[in-house]
């Protein structure tokens, strides 16, 4: 007589299947968790400002740290799939006014909004205006042939009411002047090239 044949350690294709099936459902639960409200909505606000996923994971801080898989996958699970859209979009409507500013306040600027940023003049002539004076009164520093200028904050409120359909509703005034501030800071203003 033989000795029994010991079961195969490899699962039969159907119990694979089975198995498969059952850890999706998993995997949606633990994203209900790691997406917050607030995520989901910056999450919204960041793509249709930038229409790109890849600048929303460099550029957007969120809760916590994910990867650009899992924002395209959130992405196209608030997009298609109907519970998670409808949960999320719950949790959203339960978040405080001043957590929805907060939250829009960190929206990325868009190509459009940078380059209208970008036509603000960083530089002027040197001579007039007295920006970069020496000690003397009236003399101008030598060592200063072109001055930087700082527009004032109603260059931008100016800009905000021309471009309207450009910038994003929640932008103001002192909001462009910090991005333009860092523009300028990292050469990307169109008279610092």
């Amino acid at each position: 007589v033989s000795a029994p044949i010991a079961p195969s350690p490899v699962p039969t294709p159907g119990l694979a299947k089975r198995m498969k099936k059952s850890k999706q459902p998993l995997q949606v639960t633990k994203d209900l968790g790691r997406w917050k409200p607030a995520d989901d909505l910056l999450l919204i606000n960041a793509v249709l400002q930038t229409n790109d996923l890849t600048s929303v994971h460099l550029g957007v801080k969120f809760s916590c740290r994910f990867n650009l898989r899992e924002i395209q996958e959130r992405w196209y699970a608030l997009l298609y799939d109907p519970i998670i859209s409808k949960l999320a979009c719950q949790a959203m409507r339960q978040l405080h006014p001043e957590a929805i500013a907060a939250i829009q306040s960190k929206v990325l600027f868009s190509k459009a909004e940078e380059q209208l940023l970008g036509k603000v003049g960083s530089v002027r002539a040197g001579g007039g205006g007295g920006a970069a004076r020496s000690g003397v009164r009236g003399a101008t520093c030598p060592f200063s042939p072109l001055q930087t200028s700082q527009p004032t904050l109603d260059t931008f409120q100016e800009l905000l009411h021309k471009h309207p359909d450009v910038f994003y509703p929640s932008r103001t005034a002192k909001a462009l002047q910090l991005h333009w501030q860092l523009m300028k800071q990292y050469y990307l203003l169109g008279d610092q090239t």
